[in-house]
Formats: C-alpha cells, structure tokens, sequence
C-alpha cells in the first residue's frame, strides 16, 4: 500500500503554528478591552460629579439656618390663610342672606365692566 494523500502541508505550518494562533486570540480580545480601558475614566469622572453633587446637597440642606425655614413656612402658611379668606369672602357673596344690591352699585358695577344699558337689554 502506498501512502499517498492528496493534501500536502506547508513547509514550516506547524512551527508558526502556536504565533499565529496567539495572535488571533490577542486581536479577538483587544476590541473589547480597548472600549473598556477608553470608557473607563469616564465612568470615574461620572461617579465623582454624582458624588460631589450628593455631599452638596447633603451640605446645603444642614447649613440652611432654622430661623429661615421658620419664616419661609410662615410666609406660606399666611398666604394659605389669605387664599382660604378669598374663597370664602366669595361663598359669602353668592349666599341668600347677602341684602339685595341698590341701583348705585348696579350701575357702578355696570360701568365699571364698560356694559351699557342697550346691549343689556338687547340680551334680554
């Protein structure tokens, strides 16, 4: 029997062999180390604003003087007091034990809103 293959190896294919194979396995690995070692001072600079940012806070909330709280919550409070006197000054005016209303402050209020007397009784 005679040992004949058809396919033949290249001279030297078996001494490179191991480079070549190191250095497919280098530049298949490289891509996604390279985005990595690119990305990865950013992420350090992200986190160090986030940080700064949150002791800033934390800062400023504690440094606000109570006194100010204090008259920030009353001014509130005040205008809280006045909006509820409002509608209910309101309410009082629309209630039935309000006296009827005489001629002088129907016609006051008539000017005052520039309606005069034709096109109020044309609407009616």
């Amino acid at each position: 029997m005679k040992n004949d293959q058809p396919f033949k190896v290249p001279e030297d294919y078996f001494e490179n062999l191991s480079d070549r194979v190191q250095e497919k396995i280098i530049t298949e690995e490289n891509p996604n180390k390279r985005l990595i070692q690119v990305l990865k001072p950013y992420f350090w600079m992200a986190a160090s604003v986030v940080g700064i940012l949150f002791i800033a806070k934390i800062v400023l909330i504690n440094s606000v003087p109570s006194d100010y709280k204090i008259q920030q919550f009353s001014q509130t409070e005040n205008t809280a007091v006045d909006t509820q006197s409002t509608s209910l000054d309101e309410l009082n005016w629309f209630s039935d034990e309000s006296s009827e209303a005489t001629s002088d402050e129907i016609i006051e209020y008539l000017s005052d809103f520039d309606i005069d007397s034709e096109s109020l009784l044309a609407n009616l």
